[in-house]
């Protein structure tokens, strides 16, 4: 072989080592990255993020990726069904009803209504119609097991989510939620709010009758088959190995390469 075969060989050989790096998935990361435009989520799915959470909003009709009111009509926020929607059922039939080639899982979408719970449901349950192939969903009482998982954040109407003869939602849980036991497929995981549940600021160590106390939620919410997601915390490698160690099945951040980066030294 000569040189310039090797140096071919030494190039693909590490492109191949790259690609696939790029690709392992990160399934205890919670994307919170506010997307900007519609093109804004196509780099995170070569960086192995396989959950989202998207802050929408019910404007004039339709509902848009934005975490406040826009000054104008006028404004040039993305739609949630062009930024979120369309990019993900792309990926399910491109990859042959896998929305991440590398992740037989359900990918869970996570999403913060900020204005108008009723009408911003009502719109995202049309919006969700077209694309129920990939979702996980309920038909009376028979389950559908797809690929996606869209949850709600926040005051979810438990009620409708219950009573709906289709239900294409289900709701993030409270730590209150933890003695009411609602059923795991309609509330699959609960969720902590780092900044107001937990009085440990993230600096030093966490005390530890406070890590035993959180470590408590952590089991009883897996003796429950639910999962544990922490949210609203800073991006700290201290804050990410406690709650690391402390079992949590989902931590949420906007930075995706240095959450890698953690994970790899934990591995």
């Amino acid at each position: 072989m000569n040189k310039f075969s090797l140096l071919v060989v030494f190039i693909a050989f590490h492109s191949f080592l790259a690609v696939n790096a790029q690709n392992k998935v990160m399934p205890n990361f919670v994307s919170t990255k506010v997307f900007e435009n519609d093109k804004s989520i196509w780099p995170t799915f070569t960086q192995g993020v396989v959950h989202y959470e998207a802050e929408v909003m019910y404007i004039y009709g339709n509902v848009y990726v934005t975490p406040e009111m826009p000054d104008s009509a006028n404004h040039a926020r993305p739609t949630f069904r062009s930024s979120y929607l369309l990019p993900i059922y792309s990926q399910y039939k491109k990859n042959q009803g896998k929305i991440n080639p590398n992740f037989d899982e359900e990918m869970y979408l996570f999403i913060n209504i900020k204005f108008d719970p009723k009408k911003t449901y009502d719109k995202i349950w049309e919006q969700l119609s077209p694309y129920h192939e990939m979702l996980t969903y309920r038909v009376g009482p028979q389950w559908h097991e797809g690929k996606l998982k869209v949850i709600f954040v926040g005051n979810a109407p438990m009620r409708t989510f219950q009573q709906e003869r289709v239900c294409f939602v289900g709701a993030q849980g409270t730590v209150a939620d933890l003695d009411k036991n609602y059923d795991n497929k309609v509330m699959p995981l609960i969720g902590v709010d780092f900044e107001n549940e937990i009085d440990w600021n993230g600096v030093g160590k966490m005390p530890f009758d406070e890590y035993r106390a959180f470590k408590d939620i952590v089991l009883k919410a897996h003796k429950q088959n639910k999962k544990v997601r922490v949210y609203n915390l800073p991006d700290n490698e201290d804050v990410w190995d406690v709650l690391y160690t402390a079992g949590v099945d989902m931590i949420s951040g906007d930075d995706p390469v240095t959450f890698r980066e953690f994970l790899e030294t934990k591995q």
